[in-house]
């Protein structure tokens, strides 16, 4: 709960992907390798960002994430 409410004063919106790269339009969603799951007001900000033309992926784990980072075509 401590982590929550500074979280909160820092500004930080609940169901907001957890890291952005900005160069690329690229948000990453970390989630356990098993039994992470999404709650509805991360899905509802996952299908904001890519209704707005920015790329969201979902990491089970840091080594998926990172395989999945590593595959982006990044912008020229």
């Amino acid at each position: 709960m401590a982590q929550g409410a500074a979280l909160k004063t820092e500004g930080v919106s609940p169901g907001v992907p957890d890291l952005f790269v900005p160069a690329w339009s690229l948000w990453v969603e970390m989630k356990r390798q098993t039994g992470g799951v999404m709650s509805p007001v991360q899905r509802e900000w996952i299908a904001y960002l890519e209704g707005i033309g920015h790329r969201v992926i979902v990491g089970r784990g840091f080594d998926d994430a990172k395989a999945q980072i590593e595959g982006v075509k990044k912008p020229q």
